[in-house]
């Protein structure tokens, strides 16, 4: 049976383990800043052209992914840090590919942001049971904002279906729920970070 002596030195050895990975929370805080204002961007600006629309999200999703790059190198010590290398790639080759391909048509271009947020979905999934083994907070809340993710990037892909004039509400929510997550997740490693602090002092 453990003792609480025990189990602080568990719990304690356990947070020094993972310091390495909490390090750099800040590049999470920015992406998704950088994330939350493309989508309220694109709320507020329904009526730009879709030259400008296709150009905003390819500058935003590689900004994006070399931001996820940086972050996946730094946290080579996290089991997770092959997807957040692999969630960058896939941030800038899809940012590349609409870059260069400014003339998408208007019913592709849901397709491709929907598909990139479906993955992100899937990725913040797997970062809230990723957070969950910390013990720390309320998991739930990340898993419900990815949730929400994963249900606008469905209903993004069904455009062609239930009309395509709702591809900027869709994709600025998309936006704003990626966003949101990524700065609640920032802020639960933050606060992982100071319980690490506060454990070695």
């Amino acid at each position: 049976m453990k003792t609480p002596a025990n189990y602080e030195q568990e719990n304690g050895a356990f947070l020094k383990k993972i310091a390495g990975i909490l390090r750099h929370w800040w590049l999470m805080l920015v992406t998704g800043l950088l994330l939350l204002g493309i989508g309220t961007w694109v709320l507020y600006h329904p009526f730009q052209s879709y030259l400008n629309l296709s150009w905003f999200f390819a500058i935003g999703m590689v900004i994006t992914g070399l931001l996820d790059i940086i972050f996946a190198l730094k946290n080579r010590q996290s089991r997770r840090w092959m997807w957040w290398l692999l969630a960058g790639i896939a941030d800038i080759v899809v940012g590349i590919y609409l870059f260069n391909n400014t003339l998408i048509t208007i019913v592709f271009l849901p397709l491709v942001i929907g598909l990139w947020t479906f993955y992100k979905g899937f990725m913040a999934i797997g970062d809230a049971f990723h957070i969950r083994t910390y013990k720390f907070g309320n998991w739930r809340r990340l898993l419900f904002t990815a949730a929400v993710a994963l249900m606008m990037a469905l209903l993004l892909m069904a455009c062609p279906v239930i009309g395509i004039e709702n591809i900027f509400l869709f994709s600025g929510l998309a936006f704003i729920a990626a966003g949101i997550f990524r700065i609640y997740l920032s802020l639960k490693l933050l606060a992982i970070e100071q319980k690490i602090r506060q454990t070695e002092a």
